[in-house]
Parts: structure tokens; sequence; C-alpha cells
């Protein structure tokens, strides 16, 4: 029996009983990794929580989640050794492994199986510069450290996959074996595109919905700009309303909300089904990613792939998905403020959805297992070559 391991630092998530919980996007990387061996198993860190209203059994779906403890903040160093030492055990369990990057459980991962010459493979999924330097001065002390780290793994992976076509290789080159592979999943893609006929009736006399999909909590995820970019479209006449999708605590763009004198034209749904962001993407007019770090944003092809019209930054993989006309400058809200306006077209509106919409195609489920699957094999030869 072979067994796989998957490591990334999660976290994922237990109750009192120690019941393990995740999102259905695990038990879809669980299935994508039985390809490589008959027993899939994760090495993550693990939380207590209360609430697992919005959360998967794990368990109950034939998932097991090795605990690891947190040791990725100076005030939890305390952790590393005995988490090292759990983190070695488990890598020398596997048959092999693939790694997530970038994690501290990761690396630690990865450099024991280096040293033992175990195979893995790391999946490489947003610059960690990016996404350090946007989080106050510890993050940005530590961002040359991590980026440099990064790019040692990657460079000594014997397989690597990218979610950029071009971003991340170019950041984080390997000397070996590599693709790339959008971490997306979009099962059941439509058979057309769903905005056939909405931007015909579009007016810019009328309600504007824009939305953003993604933790509410998280400073980099960039919805400030968008924000204090309807503050400027509500005084040139613009009805603008913004819908705010996902999990996290919205204390505080709720506040920047009121302050701004937007509180009745922005809604938060919070972490919602999938069935229902569908729902809203719909309804939307126009789907903004005004991200300062990324990787190659899966909201963002999810909405291209119901036809939205869509702007985003130039951060990271970003730029891979849109036309030009459509990306603005990081942090930049004038910037945005125009492509928005700009956008605000009928007829530009439906030739960024047919654009937006065939583009997503290339991201279907079908056509990026296909892909997948054709470099597991090419990873699983090199553990059967020599034998």
């Amino acid at each position: 029996m072979e067994k796989v391991l998957f490591i990334h630092d999660g976290p994922r998530w237990k109750d009192s009983e120690g019941t393990q919980y995740g999102t259905v996007a695990d038990i879809d990387m669980y299935k994508r990794y039985l390809y490589l061996g008959d027993k899939v198993e994760f090495v993550m860190r693990v939380f207590k929580t209360n609430d697992t209203s919005s959360l998967l059994n794990l368990n109950e779906q034939g998932l097991y989640v090795n605990e690891v403890k947190p040791f990725n903040r100076p005030s939890l160093l305390k952790n590393y050794f005995k988490s090292k030492k759990e983190i070695i055990g488990h890598v020398e369990s596997a048959d092999m492994i693939v790694v997530r990057l970038p994690s501290t459980v990761g690396s630690v991962a990865v450099a024991h199986a280096k040293k033992i010459n175990k195979p893995y493979l790391v999946e490489v999924v947003v610059c960690p510069w990016d996404t350090l330097t946007n989080h106050g001065f510890l993050g940005k002390l530590y961002a040359p450290f991590s980026r440099n780290k990064l790019r040692k793994l990657v460079a000594d992976a014997p397989f690597a996959i990218y979610v950029t076509k071009y971003f991340l290789q170019g950041r984080y080159p390997t000397k070996y074996e590599s693709t790339n592979i959008s971490n997306v999943i979009l099962r059941n893609f439509p058979e057309k595109n769903h905005k056939d006929g909405y931007y015909e009736n579009f007016s810019r006399d009328k309600k504007i919905t824009f939305t953003t999909l993604g933790g509410v909590n998280l400073v980099h995820k960039g919805h400030q700009y968008v924000l204090e970019a309807m503050v400027t479209l509500v005084k040139e006449g613009y009805d603008v309303h913004y819908n705010i999708v996902g999990g996290g605590d919205n204390t505080r763009l709720l506040n920047m909300s009121k302050e701004l004198g937007l509180a009745d034209r922005v809604i938060f749904p919070g972490k919602i089904p999938h069935e229902d962001v569908f729902d809203i993407l719909e309804k939307t007019d126009v789907y903004i990613q005004p991200s300062d770090a990324e990787g190659l944003p899966r909201a963002l092809i999810e909405a291209l792939s119901r036809g939205c019209a869509a702007i985003g930054s130039n951060a990271a993989g970003i730029p891979e998905l849109l036309d030009d006309s459509a990306i603005f400058k990081t942090k930049d809200v004038k910037d945005l403020t125009d492509k928005i306006k700009n956008l605000l077209d009928r007829d530009t509106l439906m030739e960024h959805s047919k654009i937006n919409y065939k583009l997503a195609r290339e991201y279907s489920f079908e056509n990026l297992e296909t892909r997948r699957k054709a470099f597991f094999d090419k990873f699983l030869k090199s553990t059967t070559d020599g034998k």
C-alpha cells in the first residue's frame, strides 16, 4: 500500500471531542492525491473551534489530519523542536509527499525528504514577499527570509506545480520538472455564458453591483480600495453597491463603510454555500479582485466562468487572467476608479464577458485534471525508475 502525505500549514479545525473539520475542497484534494497512492493523509496545524456549522466533518469522509503544533510566530517557537520531530516522523512513514508552499510545516518536510531521498512534489501557490510585506513590521522583517527560503526549496524541488503561468515561475524558478496547474475546481462548467443577454440591458443610470469573494478579515485582499473608489463614484452619480462575500471578522470593513457613508450600499453575506455564491455572481455587473497579494485567485476564475466582466490589480497572477484594460495598479484608488468607469459601458461589458468566459474554460475541472494526471504520471515514473 502506497501512503501519500499532503503537507501544508492549513489550518484545519477540531471540536471538543477531537473530530476534525475542513471544507469540501479538502475532499477534492484527498481524492486528487489518491491518484498517487492507496492511502492519503494530511499533515498540518489543527485549531480548536466551537462553531462547526459551516465546516465539513473530514473524518466521516475517510480523511485524517495528522496534527502539528504551530511554530510560525516568535511566541510559538517553543513548539519548534517537538513539531519538527513529529513532521520528520510523518515524512519517514510515507512513500511520497506532496507539499504546498510556502509553509513552515512544509519547509521542514521538504528538507527531511530531500535528506533521506524520499520522493516529493511541491505546489507553489503564492509569493510570501507580497503577502508578508502587507502585514506590519514583523511581516516586513520576515519577508526577505521567507522569500529566500522559498526560492531555495523550489529551485531544488525535483517536481513543481505552479498555480500561475508565469508570475511565480519568474520569482521562484526550479531547476527541474515543472508545470502550471491552477487549484481552482470548476466542475460542471457552464455550457453557455450565463451573462449572454445580461449586459444588453445595462445602463449607467441603474443600480450597479460589484462583488469580491475572499476572507473579509484579510487586509491584503484589498476590499478597502473598492470602498474608497465607491465614494468617488457615488459623488459622480453612480448608484453602486458592493457584495463582500467571505468568512472572517467584518468589523474593519463594516466600520469603514459606515465612516465613508456607504453602509446602505455594502452587503456582507458571510461565508455561504457555493451555490449561493454563484447566485450572487449571476446578478453581479463587475467582479473586482483588488488584492495586494495573490497566487492565481480561484475566486476570480469562478467569476469569469460565469461570464462576469471583471477588474483586478496587477498583483501576482491576476494579469494572466484579464485584459490589460481591466488591470489597475495595486493600492491605486484613482486608477481603480478610472478602470471601473471605463468598463461601465454596455458594449465594453459584453465584450469583456465573452473574453472572460472563453479564458475561464481553460480552467475547467476536466482540463486541469488531465494535465495534473499527466504530471503525476511523470512523478510516479520517477519514483520507480532504478528500482
